[in-house]
């Protein structure tokens, strides 16, 4: 059952609950930002805002939706609510899991990891989720650095995936242990692979939240492209999220062309 509340804003106590508290609640939020397309935070409650000067907005909105109702969660959408009916009439016949690349979706998706989170990889073969490897004891840090975040505990279930230098960003952050947002501070990478999102999406296997593209549990190696380390890419000077990132994708790209040829 799909429970959406309407409110202006968020505030401390939550005014559609009985004890006032936000257990099991998220908020959707669509605005007219031109600071981001979309972002996600925490202060009283988990949050997504979406802008409307992103062109697939409606879909990232209901996207959102329809993964928080899956979970049961109650949501509070604040924001005009002739912009959700907007989203949700033209979402219609859609799905988190629509077994095809929508228009604006990457044909590539990118997962990073630490170099000890390489050799797990690689002796799993398979990339796992972090509630898998805490369940396996093959991690010993007690919460994943999306915690810091305020990410919703069901995010540990699953293998995260993106592009650009974010990858980086989240694991020079594990690996300060804080959230680092510095894409030229030095970094130590581990390994970068990469995977294509229509392969992953004809097997069933990628999920979409609205914010995130990931898989859950755990992603077999065998569906990797490529994966990109300090020992196959041409990298010089300061080692950086951006720098390790635009060689690493430098390097995808020439295997790629070299396919082709």
């Amino acid at each position: 059952m799909l429970n959406i509340f309407y409110a202006k804003k968020i505030t401390e106590i939550n005014p559609f609950s009985i004890d006032g508290k936000y257990e099991n609640w998220v908020e959707l939020s669509i605005t007219d930002s031109n600071e981001y397309e979309m972002m996600t935070e925490k202060s009283f409650i988990f949050s997504f805002k979406v802008s409307k000067l992103s062109d697939n907005w409606h879909y990232r909105a209901m996207d959102y939706v329809e993964y928080n109702t899956m979970l049961k969660r109650n949501i509070i959408f604040t924001g005009e609510k002739k912009d959700y009916d907007e989203a949700r009439i033209k979402y219609q016949d859609h799905s988190i899991k629509d077994l095809f690349l929508r228009s604006y979706e990457p044909d590539i998706l990118v997962h990073s990891t630490t170099p000890e989170g390489y050799r797990q990889i690689i002796d799993d073969g398979a990339i796992k989720s972090w509630n898998l490897l805490y369940k396996e004891k093959k991690i010993h840090e007690e919460k994943p650095i999306g915690a810091l975040l305020g990410d919703p505990s069901d995010f540990g279930d699953y293998v995260m995936l993106g592009g650009g230098f974010w990858n980086e960003i989240v694991v020079s952050s594990k690996q300060k242990g804080y959230i680092c947002m510095d894409a030229d501070c030095d970094y130590t990478p581990g390994a970068r692979f990469y995977f294509d999102t229509k392969q992953l999406i004809k097997d069933g296997l990628l999920v979409r939240d609205g914010a995130h593209y990931k898989i859950k549990h755990k992603l077999p190696l065998s569906y990797s492209l490529f994966c990109a380390s300090l020992d196959n890419i041409n990298l010089k000077g300061k080692i950086t999220p951006k720098s390790f990132s635009a060689a690493a994708d430098e390097a995808f790209e020439n295997t790629r062309i070299n396919v082709c040829k």
